[in-house]
């Protein structure tokens, strides 16, 4: 890799922050929308829902970021094996703490005054699905946090990546054309579902489009047209909304690529655990709360509360097992 292209886009600062703001969407769409018998105002309803979309901007950032660091690292088909050890030393450990503190919670509900009396404890076979992100290739089997849906998408795509990502960039171009029916058609001759990648992969290469071009792996009319095309099958397979969200997340990217906000940017440090643990910490203080505090102006601070636990947890969660493991993760070389 010649100098030039590292130096043509490095680390996004931008990024840390649009992770917080996502991680943030993502908890406000579960606080309002999917506490039970709480919210009841369609409006406030239907603005909050739009927090969803947060893990589309995910999608999108994801499609920049893998990629960026797989050039800049010299990734190779040898270092494969290296590549899917360092994504599990920094994902793994935060994601089997959240799934231990989920089991937590399902058994400890059942001790709970005032919850529901259906025992929700997963048996052995779903925790172990857990561990290999497996659960959408088993029926009957269900995830003990809502969230975790994407994270197995993620996986796919860093398993699928690594297979046609030296194509993406290697010499002659007809080697990164065929990769591209992958990313177009792949949902159409499998059943799209938003457990698996397919579905996603339009949203994917917006991001990774975008990256080739600043890479100058291809030239802007290419990057045009890929752009255009993910758009266009982002709208065929998911909505309009998703178009719109991943538009905005590559435009801030690019045109504000060193905006920097030491909020934002505290949100993005902890983005990977308050996503993870949030529908645990901050749902389960909601949802006890709204037995409790059922005024209209009490539900705002109720939520508001909520958010501020997840938040401290999430904080404490990444100083003692997300960021070693980004430090550990970080040492591996491809």
């Amino acid at each position: 890799m010649s100098e030039p292209r590292v130096n043509a886009m490095g680390h996004v600062p931008v990024i840390d922050s649009l992770r917080g703001i996502a991680a943030s969407m993502v908890c406000f769409y579960h606080f309002v929308c999917t506490t039970k018998d709480y919210i009841y105002n369609e409006l406030t309803q239907e603005l909050f829902h739009f927090g969803y979309y947060g893990v589309h901007v995910f999608f999108v950032i994801s499609g920049i970021v893998i990629p960026l660091s797989m050039i800049v690292g010299g990734y190779t088909y040898g270092g494969w094996f290296q590549f899917i050890k360092k994504r599990f030393i920094r994902i793994e450990p935060p994601y089997l703490f959240s799934i231990g503190l989920a089991l937590a919670y399902l058994i400890g509900r059942n001790f709970i005054p005032g919850t529901s009396s259906v025992d929700l404890t997963p048996d052995l076979t779903t925790v172990a699905l857990h561990i290999g992100y497996l659960i959408p290739f088993f029926d009957d089997y269900n995830w003990m946090n809502n969230v975790y849906w994407s994270l197995a998408v993620e996986f796919q795509y860093y398993l699928f990546l690594c297979l046609v990502f030296p194509l993406m960039i290697s010499v002659p171009a007809w080697k990164r054309l065929l990769t591209y029916p992958l990313f177009f058609f792949a949902a159409l001759t499998t059943v799209q579902t938003t457990a698996y990648l397919p579905l996603w992969l339009p949203m994917f290469m917006v991001g990774i489009s975008y990256v080739l071009y600043r890479f100058d792996y291809i030239k802007i009319t290419e990057f045009a047209i890929l752009l255009v095309a993910s758009l266009f099958f982002t709208w065929y397979y998911i909505d309009l909304n998703a178009v719109l969200f991943g538009l905005g997340t590559l435009s801030l990217v690019h045109f504000a690529g060193q905006m920097r906000n030491a909020i934002t940017k505290f949100f993005g440090r902890i983005s990977y655990s308050l996503y993870l643990i949030h529908t645990i910490v901050g749902s389960a203080f909601i949802n006890y709360c709204s037995h409790i505090y059922r005024e209209p102006w009490q539900k705002p601070i109720v939520i508001i509360l909520g958010f501020a636990v997840a938040v401290i947890c999430s904080y404490i969660m990444y100083l003692i097992i997300e960021k070693p493991s980004k430090r550990w993760a970080s040492r591996i070389k491809f």
